[in-house]
């Protein structure tokens, strides 16, 4: 068993799971974030809004035309005098009157939604230029996470390359037996012998164990303290 290209699989795994966590960290954080998604929503917010009240001005003004045509009308019957019959006369006076109530009634509510349409103009200017500049910072920021996404592709492809080639030098029962102690160990596997000590859980190693890893660099000396197979160097 080749303690030495094990430990050198160990750092190509520990430095692929490194640009794994990576890509991970930058897949998220390539997209919309909460903030840019926020701004969207205040702009399409106050724009439904602003088309409620405008639709309401527009109403409100639709009908207050009709309104003038119909007292015109009425108007323009009374002042004929075909009307002479007096009952007849105060009913439709009445009805002039009652037309002009529901007109000024209709002119107050176009005059409020004429309120809400200009503040929520101004409301809607200062959304959109709030938008731009989120945006703004959020390509730059953008650009600069897909480049560095397209380097830790690159990195990750290189290291599985060499990962791939080292492991099928090594005989399989040589691999599985590595794989089968990472896969208990937390991902590591190999550990470092650094200054007379594991160079994972860090515990003074007897010597007679440093002496074994020393000596046996074709065979399996674990740390009796974690387990891991100790690489002497």
């Amino acid at each position: 068993m080749d303690i030495g290209k094990l430990f050198e699989l160990q750092k190509l795994d520990v430095n692929l799971e490194k640009a794994r966590r990576k890509l991970a960290q930058l897949k998220q954080a390539l997209g919309e974030s909460e903030e840019l998604g926020s701004a969207r929503k205040s702009v399409a917010d106050t724009e439904a809004e602003l088309h409620r009240w405008h639709t309401a001005q527009k109403n409100a003004e639709l009908e207050s035309q009709a309104l003038t045509e119909q007292i015109d009308t009425k108007d323009n019957e009374l002042m004929s005098g075909r009307v002479s019959n007096p009952k007849e006369l105060e009913a439709l006076q009445a009805n002039v009157e009652a037309l002009r109530r529901q007109q000024s009634s209709v002119e107050d509510t176009g005059m409020d939604a004429l309120l809400h349409v200009e503040t929520l103009n101004q409301q809607l200017a200062a959304a959109q230029d709030s938008l731009q500049q989120i945006e703004t910072k959020w390509n730059g920021s953008q650009a600069d996470l897909l480049q560095e996404d397209a380097k830790y592709k690159r990195i990750y492809a290189q290291l599985k390359q060499q990962r791939d080639t080292l492991a099928q030098s090594l005989p399989p029962a040589d691999l599985k037996y590595y794989e089968d102690l990472r896969m208990r160990k937390a991902g590591v596997a190999i550990s470092p012998l650094q200054n007379g000590q594991c160079g994972v859980c860090h515990i003074l190693v007897p010597t007679g164990v440093v002496s074994a890893a020393r000596s046996r660099k074709n065979e399996a000396v674990t740390c009796p303290s974690c387990g891991r197979v100790l690489f002497a160097g």
